[in-house]
């Protein structure tokens, strides 16, 4: 993933979500190509990714 890609996806989510209210993270996990969490869901890499999203998710929904 380029630079130019991460800041691209960043300023979305700036745009759309953030302007309204929306809650919302941009984690970029090196090595990992799209998907890579269903594909091997036992490596480290998704424990990480999987772990990142409960905390989120946690956070997220104790906001409410």
């Amino acid at each position: 993933m380029r630079a130019s890609d991460v800041q691209s996806a960043t300023d979305q989510v700036r745009g759309s979500l953030w302007r309204t209210g929306g809650q919302a993270e941009l984690h970029v996990w090196p090595g990992g190509c799209h998907g890579y969490d269903t594909f091997a869901p036992r490596a480290a890499l998704s424990q990480d990714t999987r772990e990142a999203r409960t905390r989120w998710l946690r956070r997220a929904l104790t906001r409410t």
